[in-house]
């Protein structure tokens, strides 16, 4: 009764208007102010799954790509590279040394993900969605609709993915997801005593950021430093050096960059709910805070001259241009062609990170001249990122657009399953011990955990102190 009154003031709260402008109105759906939300059980959720229509959803996804809606301008009038962040971002937090992480379970939702500066915005995104949700409702999960999204907005470019597949679980809140941090339980199991400089079994660099600073180390514009930081997050992933250079390319094939002035994007979803539950996050300081005045990275521009097609342009500019950087409205350190004042195209220190490592540079060249090459390449890379890690718990009905499903995907080791929130802990520090021992240690662990999470609802430090405001990846 609370969370259905909560949910119906929020919903009339948003039904006027807000310093004059219009939000989209399901925002507090993809991002509860109570930091939880229901799910079906695993029996309910198979029964609904098996009634799906994977056909009519497609077909439902790639009308809501194209429809702009003035509560979040699409870029150039389609959400498409919006989703590729979205899919991108809830899946790439995985981490294979312990099964942290990943869509599965769609924990983006909540804390402490959804606050991340990386995810800037993606409440927007997964507003947006929600009306897909609202129509399919236990048989679409959040984890499926966000793939989905991604997936459907690159088939939609033209890049030639083979299969997509139903059955992520949801989960109910982010618990799973407090080892990531930066909260109580990540500072005391996964220490980071330099932010910036995180080694393993984190999976990212920088807490709060998906990958790596795409400024540079520490912000410092050093392409050869970045690179090193860019194979640690991606091998943590899973990911090989081909399928790495393949992901930053195909992710920087569509879309643009945001940071349209200093100011910043405004108060993360932690922030905002902590003064009031129904507040708004991310409302951005510049204008609007929307369309041209969005803020969410800190850099601006185009990766490319077409950022709605698919290709490998991206590849081929950045081997056959001279850039330079320079500091963009954003106040950040960015790349720029040389001598071209009216080419509005942009590199990011990780970008040009790959011309400065041996291996990197050999797929560059690769993929600048073979696209069938990159084309595979791509589509192997982004079934490994959405599905093959990273998922959870599958359901019994899960199902694909083609072919069967990959039932090896129940078996793998890597994935952290939704009963599972302690043990994986315990794998990362390669831990052998008696059944009954591992048992009272789950307990001791879960107990932990729970202590841990009190505290960091209590009085965890702000994400300013943690993480000093660092930009995304690419947005």
């Amino acid at each position: 009764m609370v969370n259905f009154t909560l949910q119906a003031l929020a919903s009339a709260f948003l039904a006027g208007a807000v310093s004059g402008a219009e939000l989209c109105k399901d925002i507090h759906m993809g991002t509860p102010p109570s930091d939880k939300a229901e799910a079906p059980s695993a029996e309910d959720y198979a029964t609904a799954l098996d009634f799906l229509d994977v056909e009519a959803v497609k077909a439902d996804m790639k009308a809501l790509l194209a429809d702009s809606k003035e509560c979040w301008p699409a870029d150039f009038g389609n959400y498409g590279p919006f989703m590729v962040r979205l899919a991108w971002h809830c899946s790439g937090s995985y981490r294979k040394s312990d099964g942290v992480g990943g869509c599965g379970g769609s924990r983006q939702r909540f804390e402490p993900e959804r606050s991340w500066p990386d995810n800037t915005n993606l409440d927007k995104a997964r507003a947006l969605l929600a009306p897909l949700k609202n129509k399919y409702g236990d048989a679409m999960s959040w984890g499926d609709l966000f793939v989905l999204a991604g997936t459907t907005a690159l088939r939609d470019a033209g890049a030639p993915i083979k299969q997509m597949c139903f059955g992520r679980m949801d989960d109910t809140d982010g618990m799973k997801s407090q080892a990531l941090g930066p909260t109580a339980l990540q500072m005391d199991r996964f220490p980071c005593k330099v932010n910036g400089k995180c080694k393993p079994p984190l999976g990212a660099t920088t807490v709060g950021l998906i990958y790596v600073n795409p400024e540079g180390p520490m912000a410092n514009p050093d392409p050869a430093l970045s690179a090193k930081d860019i194979r640690q997050t991606f091998e943590a992933m899973g990911h090989s050096d081909s399928h790495t250079v393949a992901l930053i390319g195909g992710g920087h094939a569509v879309g643009k960059a945001h940071g349209a002035c200093p100011n910043g994007a405004g108060l993360s979803p932690k922030e905002a709910y902590n003064k009031t539950p129904l507040a708004i996050p991310w409302l951005g300081n510049c204008g609007s805070g929307k369309g041209e005045d969005t803020f969410t990275s800190g850099f601006e521009g185009s990766w490319t001259k077409e950022p709605l097609k698919w290709d490998n342009e991206f590849y081929k500019a950045l081997l056959d241009s001279e850039w330079e950087k320079h500091k963009g409205p954003g106040g950040h350190w960015q790349w720029r062609i040389k001598d071209a004042p009216h080419d509005n195209r942009i590199r990011l220190t990780s970008d040009i990170a790959l011309l400065h490592d041996d291996e990197y540079l050999k797929s560059v060249k690769e993929y600048a001249e073979n696209m069938d090459a990159f084309n595979k390449a791509f589509d192997e890379a982004w079934f490994d990122l959405t599905t093959t890690y990273g998922s959870g718990r599958w359901s019994q009905s899960a199902k694909c657009d083609s072919g069967s499903f990959p039932e090896a995907l129940r078996h793998n080791s890597n994935v952290m399953l939704s009963s599972d929130a302690t043990l994986p802990m315990a794998r990362a520090g390669n831990l052998h011990m008696p059944q009954t021992s591992m048992v009272a240690a789950g307990v001791m662990l879960i107990a932990a955990t729970l202590v841990a999470f009190m505290v960091y609802k209590q009085g965890a430090p702000s994400y300013e102190q943690n993480l000093g405001r660092t930009p995304l990846l690419a947005a």
